[in-house]
């Protein structure tokens, strides 16, 4: 007997994932907008306060993101006074303010926030073991 439509979507991974993204991304909008800014610029900001000064691309690659979409990215966060740029021949280091940095403090509380909410409805193991399974396998589809 063949499935329905609904039996089809829950046993699709693609669906799944896509699913359980716009779940997520829900709670961090919620946990971020405290802070002004979308979960994604705050991660940008959290990258650098990692280590200042990297490479465009270099960020691009760790959000798994298009360099033309980091590039949008970035222009907002300069223009919001939160970062700056330096060319250097093809290459474009981004760098902290200290406007930026005066955010930090609050981006990290939301990142606890948000990783203290999805823990609440998962369970700590739960969520880590479930977070390792997916970079795993993402790894494995690139």
């Amino acid at each position: 007997m063949s499935k329905n439509i609904q039996e089809s979507l829950d046993s699709c991974l693609f669906f799944t994932v896509k699913k359980m993204d716009r779940a997520l991304n829900k709670l961090a909008e919620e946990s971020f907008q405290k802070v002004g800014m979308t979960p994604t610029y705050a991660f940008i900001l959290l990258i650098l306060a990692e280590e200042d000064g990297r490479l465009q691309k270099d960020i691009a690659q760790i959000l798994y993101i298009a360099p033309s979409t980091l590039t949008r990215l970035v222009e907002k966060l300069v223009y919001k006074g939160y970062v700056t740029t330096l060319t250097e021949g093809r290459t474009r280091k981004v760098y902290l303010t200290v406007n930026g940095r005066e955010l930090l403090p609050y981006i990290r509380e939301a990142w606890d926030n948000l990783h203290a909410r999805y823990k609440a409805i998962l369970g700590d193991d739960y969520a880590d073991d479930l977070a390792s399974i997916i970079n795993i396998n993402s790894e494995k589809l690139r």
